[in-house]
């Protein structure tokens, strides 16, 4: 895989801040799955050989024309909006890579647009990013944000974010921060929809079979009522995972507040199995 990507691991990571110990406090034992998984995703980034991990968020902040990147030089968040002001992450910004998928967004016509500095990292970002400092990752981060785009171009700038990788022979993880359908349940915060669990199952599906096209397919009207946040994530995905080896397995799944998180892995370098 390294050969012919620098892309070494390509995985999907769920961000509810309730994960967070000192946001959830003893609620975190209802996502105690989600916690043990981010666990094992990290120590299988760690195991990739991975130099730089890219993170793209849903929450960041949105321009509908433009994908966006936080640019200062030390990345930092905490969780103050979620009244835990002293949980916090910081990590130094892969400035080299950064440029570099700047460049090869604008080849293939893309705007990337520079966030001002000290912005702070949004909960899209800062959750997942929580689990991987505090399980063992130092090295340097991108963290991204989508945009209003198509589909197609989420791919594409996936692909944009690979080349680049590739260009700098730089091992790089990535992973789709995104939480699946908000309406499993009478109760959940988006509210209750019938069919929102045929979302999950599709998604989870194709993961587990290795079939990614499967997500870019899906049904764009169960898409909508599902009310997911992380769809876009994960065709950006897609498109950093082409070329290397698929090797999609689901890590863990669960939905106990109505929202579906999900933990999976849909690439990485083989060389690197534990």
């Amino acid at each position: 895989m390294a050969d012919r990507s620098s892309i070494v691991f390509v995985g999907i990571a769920p961000h509810p801040p309730i994960m967070v110990p000192e946001v959830g406090r003893e609620a975190i034992a209802e996502v105690r799955g989600s916690i043990d998984a981010m666990r094992e995703l990290t120590a299988r980034i760690l195991a990739s050989g991975a130099q730089t991990l890219v993170i793209i968020s849903p929450h960041a902040p949105l321009d509908p024309r433009a994908f966006v990147a936080y640019d200062d030089p030390v990345l930092y968040g905490d969780f103050a909006n979620f009244r835990a002001p002293d949980a916090t992450v910081n990590a130094p910004l892969d400035i080299e890579l950064l440029d570099a998928i700047e460049a090869a967004a604008h080849e293939d016509g893309y705007e990337l647009l520079r966030l001002s500095r000290d912005s702070e990292l949004d909960h899209g970002t800062a959750v997942p990013l929580y689990f991987f400092l505090r399980n063992g990752w130092q090295g340097q981060v991108v963290a991204l944000g989508y945009s209003f785009l198509s589909n197609e171009d989420h791919v594409r700038f996936g692909s944009c974010i690979s080349r680049a990788a590739r260009q700098l022979n730089r091992a790089v993880a990535f992973i789709a921060s995104g939480d699946l359908s908000h309406r499993l349940k009478p109760g959940a915060p988006a509210g209750f929809y019938p069919n929102a669990h045929f979302f999950d199952e599709e998604v989870v599906a194709a993961i587990r079979t290795a079939a990614p096209e499967r997500l870019v397919n899906i049904d764009q009207n169960l898409r909508r009522a599902a009310g997911e946040c992380g769809y876009r994530s994960m065709l950006v995905a897609i498109g950093a995972a082409a070329g290397a080896e698929t090797d999609g397995e689901v890590l863990h799944y669960e939905a106990p507040f109505g929202v579906g998180y999900m933990v999976a892995q849909l690439a990485r370098n083989r060389e690197s199995k534990r």
